[in-house]
């Protein structure tokens, strides 16, 4: 594409937006240009959070803009500590109507006299994350 955005790195190195949606292009990159982007685009995204925090942060003082609105979504949840309701689920649905707090949940509203219970049956699991240095 001639008119699209592209990176450049601090050697020169362009890389255009297409190249980002093209597995074989992305896959002829060796090793070093591949590092290269990432970091490029950590930093790209970095610099578009703090952009969309400063626009809703004018949206919501009253900003206006051409083209760009607020606009409203509905979720749906249910009471989580009610009990009523909780009750009366598992009487009609059974157990599996209703699911036990996350282990920080229940520390932040049972305290640490928990923990030796959470001991007994909290399941770890590993991950495997990428890590920037």
């Amino acid at each position: 594409m001639a008119n699209e955005i592209t990176i450049i790195d601090d050697f020169g190195q362009n890389f255009g937006l297409s190249l980002l949606n093209d597995k074989e292009k992305l896959q002829e990159l060796d090793n070093d240009q591949l590092e290269d982007l990432v970091y490029l685009i950590k930093h790209l995204k970095n610099g578009i959070s703090k952009v969309d925090k400063e626009l809703k942060e004018r949206l919501d003082s009253g900003s206006q803009f051409k083209h760009i609105t607020y606009g409203e979504s509905k979720t749906q949840s249910l009471a989580q500590d009610d009990e009523k309701i909780k009750k009366a689920f598992v009487k009609k649905y059974g157990w599996a109507s209703v699911e036990v707090k996350s282990p920080t949940k229940l520390k932040k509203e049972f305290g640490t006299e928990i923990q030796d219970d959470l001991d007994k049956v909290v399941v770890y699991a590993t991950q495997k994350r990428v890590k920037y240095e």
